[in-house]
C-alpha cells in the first residue's frame, strides 16, 4: 500500500483538512449524544403523560393541556409522546435505546402508528434496518427519510388505512372537519361518494345531516334533496309547526305583567295595548267560525 504523507494542516484528497476532521467527528459525537438523550426524554416523558392521563381518565385532555402550559410545550406534542411511547411498547423502547446505532424520533413516530398491522410492518422493517446498521457499524444513525422511501411513503404520504386509523383520535376528527368546512366542494365530494350516500339511506341519517345543513344561510333545499333523498313531509303537519312557531313568539308581549305598565305615561303604548285587543279579539272570533263542529273548544262554547 502506498504511504501518502498528509500536512498537518493541510488538505487531503477528501477536501478537508485532519483538524477539520476531528473538529466534525468531536461534532458528530456530540450530536447523537444528544439525540440518544433526546430519545430517552421523550419516551420517559410519554410515561408520565400516561400516568397523568390514566389517573384522570375523565379529564385527561385538560390535565395534559395544564401539564403542557407549566412546561412550555404545545398539547399537541405531548399528545404524541404519550401516544408514541404508549404504541411502541416496552420491548422496542430498550431495543432502541441499548443500540450502539440512533435511531432518530422520527423514524420512531412513522413505525409506531395506530394500525397494528401496519405498525407490525413498520416495526419488523426498522429493526432490520437497525440490525443491518449494527452488523456493518454503519451508519452511526439511521436516516428517517430513507426508511419511510424503504416503506413506501413517498412525498410524506401515509397508507388510507392508517388515516382512517387516526380518526379513533377526537383533536384529529377535529382537525379533519375543520378542513372540510373550509371547502364546499370537498364536502359535497364526502356526501356524494357512492359508500356514503348508501349510508345517507337510513332515514335516522339522512335527517340528521338534513338538520345540520339546514341552518346554514340560504340552504339549497334542492341539493339537500339530492344528497339525502327527498324528506317526506307532511303539509298539515308542517302548517302546525309554523303556527305554534308564531304563537311562541306573540306569547312573548304577555310576559309583561299589569305591573310593569305602572308608571307608562306614553299614550302611544296605551293606543297600541287597546289596538291589540281588538285585533286579537276580532282575529280570534274570524278564526274561530272554521273550526269543524267535532271539536270541542276547552271554554266548552
Amino acid at each position: 500500500m502506498e504511504n501518502v504523507w498528509i500536512e498537518p494542516d493541510g488538505a487531503t484528497d477528501s477536501g478537508y483538512t485532519e483538524d477539520q476532521l476531528r473538529r466534525a467527528r468531536a461534532c458528530a459525537e456530540a450530536d447523537i449524544r444528544a439525540s440518544r438523550a433526546q430519545l430517552a426524554a421523550r419516551f420517559s416523558l410519554g410515561d408520565v403523560c400516561a400516568e397523568i392521563a390514566d389517573g384522570a381518565p375523565s379529564d385527561a385532555a385538560g390535565a395534559l393541556e395544564q401539564l403542557a402550559q407549566q412546561l412550555g410545550y404545545a398539547t399537541e406534542t405531548l399528545d404524541t409522546y404519550l401516544r408514541v411511547t404508549r404504541l411502541a411498547g416496552t420491548a422496542l423502547r430498550e431495543r432502541l435505546l441499548a443500540s450502539a446505532i440512533h435511531v432518530p424520533w422520527k423514524c420512531v413516530t412513522t413505525a409506531c402508528v395506530t394500525d397494528p398491522q401496519e405498525r407490525a410492518r413498520r416495526v419488523q422493517l426498522l429493526l432490520e434496518r437497525l440490525g443491518n446498521a449494527e452488523r456493518a457499524g454503519w451508519p452511526v444513525s439511521l436516516d428517517a427519510s430513507q426508511f419511510r422511501l424503504a416503506l413506501g411513503l413517498t412525498g410524506g404520504a401515509e397508507p388510507p388505512a392508517e388515516i382512517v386509523a387516526q380518526l379513533g383520535r377526537e383533536e384529529v376528527r377535529e382537525a379533519v372537519l375543520a378542513e372540510l368546512t373550509k371547502s364546499p366542494a370537498a364536502v359535497l365530494a364526502v356526501l356524494r361518494e357512492p359508500a356514503v350516500r348508501e349510508v345517507l339511506k337510513d332515514q335516522d341519517v339522512a335527517r340528521y345531516v338534513r338538520a345540520q345543513m339546514r341552518p346554514a344561510p340560504s340552504a339549497d333545499e334542492a341539493l339537500l334533496d339530492e344528497l339525502v333523498g327527498h324528506e317526506e313531509r307532511d303539509p298539515h303537519a308542517d302548517w302546525t309547526i309554523r303556527y305554534f312557531g308564531l304563537v311562541h313568539k306573540a306569547r312573548e308581549i304577555l310576559l309583561l305583567g299589569p305591573e310593569d305598565f305602572v308608571d307608562v305615561n306614553d299614550p302611544d303604548v296605551w293606543e297600541s295595548v287597546e289596538s291589540i285587543r281588538d285585533s286579537v279579539t276580532s282575529w280570534a272570533t274570524r278564526v274561530l267560525q272554521q273550526r269543524p263542529r267535532t271539536i270541542r273548544l276547552l271554554t266548552g262554547k
